[in-house]
């Protein structure tokens, strides 16, 4: 980036730039609680993948990386590096009236979802930006594969098509992502106690049978469960039974207990 100065203020002529991160999930959190992140459109324009933990999974002797793909992929990127350093414009990529269709197609396809009712809702802001995220997607497909001269070249519609693809996969992780940076907390500590019930499926319990069912890492305390139980109550999952009467006698009163939605104690 090239910077000029004046007396007043600071200009950045044709600014670029590309992030990548690699974060904890806990991370989201953090970010949706910046102020006005989303309101500016900063959450909007990533690109978000959320793969499935590996922990448990891995193998402590993977396979290295070929060593033939490294040295392509190092002659490929000093191509791509070097090919375009001295150029003063930017270099224009063209698309085929094919490719063209296919994007086109696309874009119809986002526009069709972004209203109140359409299942881009939840993320119209970055959805509204998925169709731009798409045609870069495709330009640098495009110049992957062709490192020597692919600026020289259109781009074809089996590449616009494949960048469809990955603009498909992004968006089922955007929505996956920003549910998980909007959800109340009691949210996902209902989802945690009702994986539970449906996994054993009780027809009634305690609620300090369901606590001793639980891991302590998520609920510490066995009032942590409240909020939970108070949400899945609400959604009618389980139902709190009258306690009983009281003998007159001290000591602790009987754990509160519920019955379960029958398709819960179906196991459905």
């Amino acid at each position: 980036m090239r910077r000029v100065r004046d007396e007043s203020t600071q200009h950045v002529d044709s600014p670029a730039v590309t992030i990548g991160l690699a974060v904890q999930p806990e991370v989201l959190d953090a970010l949706s609680r910046i102020d006005g992140a989303d309101g500016r459109g900063l959450l909007a324009r990533f690109l978000y993948s959320k793969p499935l933990s590996l922990v448990g999974y891995r193998s402590p002797t993977p396979a290295l990386l070929d060593e033939q793909v490294a040295a392509t992929y190092a002659k490929h990127l000093a191509g791509l590096t070097l090919a375009p350093a001295d150029w003063t414009d930017p270099a224009l990529i063209q698309l085929t009236p094919e490719a063209d269709a296919v994007l086109l197609a696309f874009q119809k396809v986002t526009e069709s979802r972004l209203g109140p009712d359409g299942s881009f809702a939840p993320i119209v802001k970055w959805a509204s930006k998925r169709d731009g995220a798409v045609a870069r997607i495709a330009g640098l497909l495009h110049l992957a594969a062709h490192p020597e001269d692919g600026w020289h070249k259109p781009i074809e519609a089996s590449t616009m098509a494949t960048a469809t693809e990955l603009g498909v996969y992004f968006t089922a992780h955007a929505l996956d992502v920003f549910s998980v940076m909007s959800a109340d907390p009691a949210h996902e500590s209902a989802v945690t106690v009702l994986t539970q019930l449906v996994s054993s499926n009780p027809a009634q319990f305690t609620k300090r049978e369901l606590f001793r069912m639980l891991r302590r890492a998520e609920f510490p305390a066995i009032g942590d469960l409240d909020p939970a139980l108070s949400l899945l109550e609400e959604h009618g999952w389980i139902r709190q039974q009258l306690p009983p009467p009281r003998t007159g006698r001290g000591g602790r009163p009987p754990s509160p207990r519920y019955e379960t939605h029958p398709r819960i104690a179906r196991g459905a």
